[in-house]
């Protein structure tokens, strides 16, 4: 897998993650809400999928939910860094091709 079909996994992981965390907060209060959990795994061939999507069976609260919302601050935290340096992966990778093709003008 090249540079740039990897960071793209690591958007695409990055964004499913941040959608679920943004779903999770919003329904902090929603009764019996169960939390959205996004794991991911490594491929074979490099980069970054999503491999479960499931609902955490932690006990919810009777007035509201199990979100947690420091574990969602923190998962949000990790998220934009992992958006933030797959992002600058395809911006060098852009770069690296520039240059290479101002070589061969």
């Amino acid at each position: 897998m090249d540079a740039i079909s990897s960071a793209l996994s690591g958007l695409q992981a990055a964004s499913v993650r941040r959608q679920a965390g943004g779903n999770n907060v919003a329904n902090l209060l929603s009764a019996g809400y169960q939390a959205t959990r996004v794991d991911l795994a490594d491929q074979p061939s490099g980069g970054v999928r999503v491999s479960q999507v499931s609902k955490d069976q932690t006990p919810t609260n009777p007035e509201g939910s199990n979100v947690d919302l420091a574990r969602e601050f923190t998962n949000s935290f990790a998220d934009g860094l992992l958006y933030n340096a797959n992002l600058k992966v395809i911006q060098s990778e852009d770069e690296r091709l520039k240059s290479t093709l101002d070589l061969k003008a």
